[in-house]
């Protein structure tokens, strides 16, 4: 007797450290970024910008977008809504062009309407800077979004480049 429930208790054990391997696996699914733009569009992303745009434009070995408006102005995106529980940032590179200085409001659209955040970035002359934005700095975390801006402020600005956009 001893035997059969010392074999019981260890074919238990085994199956609760079975089960809970499943359960963590279960519980956390790897996501995958989803890229709005990397040399080209990512799938079912679209542009909708209202500022003078210019995809693929050449730049050494990569291909970024490339923006200059007036006053408001923004590169927009836009896509089916896409639920963004398990995100957390939206990443991009991008570079002021000649003169830098830029003022560039990071906004994310829920139901086809900006969410309001306060989120600018100032952009450096000449240099690729790496950016990463808390979807909860900008309203963005777990709903439903259907848009990215890059949105220009009060005044006119000279082009910005930018690429490898992607929700991560």
């Amino acid at each position: 007797m001893f035997k059969t429930l010392s074999l019981s208790l260890a074919a238990m054990a085994l199956m609760g450290i079975a089960a809970d391997v499943n359960a963590q696996t279960a519980t956390t699914p790897a996501v995958a970024p989803v890229v709005v733009y990397n040399d080209a569009m990512g799938d079912g992303w679209q542009s909708w910008s209202w500022a003078k745009v210019t995809l693929q434009a050449p730049a050494g070995s990569v291909l970024p977008i490339k923006v200059e408006g007036d006053p408001w102005s923004a590169l927009a995106f836009h896509h089916d809504p896409i639920f963004t529980k398990g995100y957390s940032k939206i990443t991009f590179y991008i570079n002021g062009g000649v003169d830098g200085g830029q003022a560039i409001a990071i906004k994310v659209l829920v139901n086809g309407k900006a969410v309001d955040s306060n989120y600018v970035i100032q952009l450096k002359a000449k240099t690729w800077s790496a950016v990463s934005v808390a979807l909860k700095d900008i309203g963005g975390q777990d709903v439903n979004i259907d848009g990215i801006w890059f949105q220009g402020q009060a005044e006119a600005y000279k082009p910005y480049y930018v690429d490898k956009i992607q929700i991560e």
